[in-house]
């Protein structure tokens, strides 16, 4: 173990924690197993956190002698005990929680090698804080089972088979020192590297998770991935040399992180990536380490059901998918865009403030940029469907549901949403919303607006980010892929066209008709026009179109309804609103 020992800081509650820790070792409980003793350290992302001088909130406790159910009880029973009633601890309690315990109801979550989750662990919190206790553990492999048999290991055991060296390190509680089992742990903290405590393939084969939670704390850090890993994923010498080649280590790995792993834990890491510091990096790597597909493709048997919209060729592998290229190209527009530098940062002068301020630093700006990136990172998909059933869906959407297994409402109902407007919105020249007999270009845009894929405040879609993800579909179409080149006057022809677009919509307020509610409603009408009932819903869209184009009418609400109803049946009488042919509902005819 590493004798270099850095000072943490350990912050109240935590050392309540601590001495929580110690009171309840299981010797001082009457039990056949009195003459046991246990060792208790805080293990992992809390250690790390410390030593960076994050905050942190979740601990994970690792045992040196029971199980986590084990020591949970016996904390249990020390925190209900008359002896610990006597402390100086139990009366801080009372008096900052007294209406409740010190400590929650203790869940237990069963081992499951087969999704490689090989610990049991119990969960509680305590004094506030979220706590997961696992005992320290060894992993043996017994002739060629692939399922290991999990027994009791010391501190070093447990370090090597940990994910990364940086999530090594220990507390232990009771020295109240940090220990470096690996030996490397500290060093990669200082600079940045992420690096697996063993080989990479022995690690990644323990819980092939770990593949993607060394993309995540590398983009979440902006540490380097080690080169073993590198050389164990992309089939290249460590060196950076000659290739080594080695497919069916590779392969294995990618096959085992698809079939292996349950699609919740994929999709949290997944999802922590593109919600986190920087997602831009995080696409990168993912590309650069042989993954894209493996995350942003939907998952077999899917696979084998996907064509292109256009009704060309089955699609029956990843490698028929088009490549990440745009993709990574669009995202570092979007990075750029955030960050206000880069190689794409020239390009956003041409946007307007307001419309960078809605996706930069609104209220909702992080949950829409989530889900651009999540538009961004399946924009190879673009034009592929696949057909689980009798319809046909866009394949971004499948990987959403059925490979990450995010929600409809937080993820793939406001992402199709993103998708769904680009047909709506694409070259939003002003040209193309010309006046006719019944709408002006101020109301036919206002009507735009409205539509359900545009304005969806409850999915976090509006037209701010939209629009962003419009004008990044048609910056795609000047993008040479194979020469990493953009036209950039077309580029700048296409973001000037977005600007005039957002800056009418802007100076004509138009954004507060998204949501409005019509001055007349169903009956109002049916009263002022001689128009059958299912007609309805098509002339309503016109009372706010009436609205729109009248908002500058200082009158009371009586006054303004009756003008509207009259200006409606003018119009309804004149031919126009809803043509005339299309005005008497055909019965259906019925089957003799």
């Amino acid at each position: 173990m590493q004798a270099s020992n850095p000072s943490v800081e350990v912050d109240g509650q935590v050392h309540t924690y601590k001495d929580l820790c110690i009171g309840s070792d299981a010797s001082d409980q009457p039990s056949s197993a009195s003459t046991i003793t246990c060792e208790a350290r805080i293990a992992g992302g809390w250690v790390r956190d410390k030593l960076l001088g994050l905050p942190s909130h979740d601990l994970d406790v690792s045992l040196s002698s029971l199980t986590g159910h084990q020591f949970a009880l016996f904390l249990k029973a020390y925190l209900e005990s008359d002896r610990f009633s006597q402390t100086k601890l139990a009366h801080e309690i009372a008096m900052h929680l007294p209406h409740r315990g010190p400590m929650g109801t203790i869940g237990k979550i069963a081992a499951n090698p087969e999704q490689s989750k090989n610990l049991e662990t119990a969960t509680t919190n305590v004094l506030g804080f979220d706590l997961d206790f696992v005992n320290l553990r060894k992993e043996v492999y017994e002739g060629t089972h692939r399922i290991p048999v999990m027994s009791f290991g010391t501190p070093l055991d447990d370090a090597m088979r940990r994910d990364i060296t940086v999530n090594a390190l220990f507390y232990n509680v009771h020295t109240a020192s940090i220990e470096d089992w690996t030996e490397h742990g500290l060093h990669d903290l200082h600079h940045g590297i992420v690096r697996t405590p063993m080989d990479p393939a022995s690690t990644f084969n323990d819980d092939p998770l770990r593949i993607l939670r060394c993309v995540r704390f590398s983009s979440r850090f902006g540490y380097e991935i080690h080169s073993d890993i590198r050389s164990c994923l992309c089939e290249t010498a460590s060196d950076g040399g000659s290739k080594a080649k080695n497919p069916s280590t590779a392969e294995l790995l990618r096959s085992a992180l698809l079939n292996k792993v349950s699609r919740e834990r994929f999709g949290i890491e997944v999802d922590k990536m593109l919600s986190g510091r920087d997602p831009f990096r995080a696409l990168q790597l993912l590309s650069e380490l042989g993954l894209y597909k493996v995350v942003f493709t939907p998952p077999p048997p899917l696979i084998q059901r996907m064509g292109t919209s256009s009704g060309g060729a089955q699609i029956d592998a990843p490698a028929d998918i088009p490549d990440e290229n745009v993709a990574l190209f669009l995202a570092a527009c979007f990075d750029d865009l955030l960050q206000g530098t880069g190689t794409y940062a020239d390009l956003w002068a041409h946007i307007p403030h307001d419309w960078l301020d809605t996706l930069r630093t609104s209220p909702t700006a992080a949950s829409k940029q989530r889900l651009i990136w999540y538009a961004l990172a399946l924009f190879p998909l673009r034009d592929i469907y696949v057909q689980p059933k009798k319809q046909k869906e866009w394949a971004g959407l499948e990987t959403i549901s059925k490979g990450l297994k995010l929600g409809n409402r937080n993820t793939k109902d406001p992402v199709a949403c993103l998708d769904r407007a680009v047909s709506v919105l694409s070259r939003p020249s002003l040209d193309r919303f010309k006046p006719d007999s019944c709408l002006t270009q101020r109301s036919t845009i206002g009507l735009l607006l409205r539509q359900s894929c545009i304005t969806s405040p409850s999915l976090d879609v509006g037209l701010d980010n939209t629009l962003l993800f419009a004008l990044f579909c048609d910056l795609a179409t000047v993008y040479d892929a194979q020469n990493d080149t953009l036209d950039k006057d077309s580029a700048i022809n296409i973001i000037d066209e977005y600007a005039r677009f957002w800056a009418f919509v802007r100076d004509e307020r138009l954004l507060d008709y998204a949501q409005v509610k019509p001055i007349l409603d169903g009956r109002q009408v049916a009263e002022a026009l001689p128009c059958e009932k299912f007609l309805l819903t098509r002339v309503l869209p016109f009372v706010v179109a009436w609205q729109i184009d009248h908002a500058t009418m200082d009158a009371p609400l009586a006054e303004r309804q009756a003008q509207c109803a009259k200006d409606l049946h003018d119009a309804w009488s004149s031919g126009h609103l809803i043509p005339v042919s299309e005005r008497t509902q055909v019965a259906k005819s019925k089957k003799t």
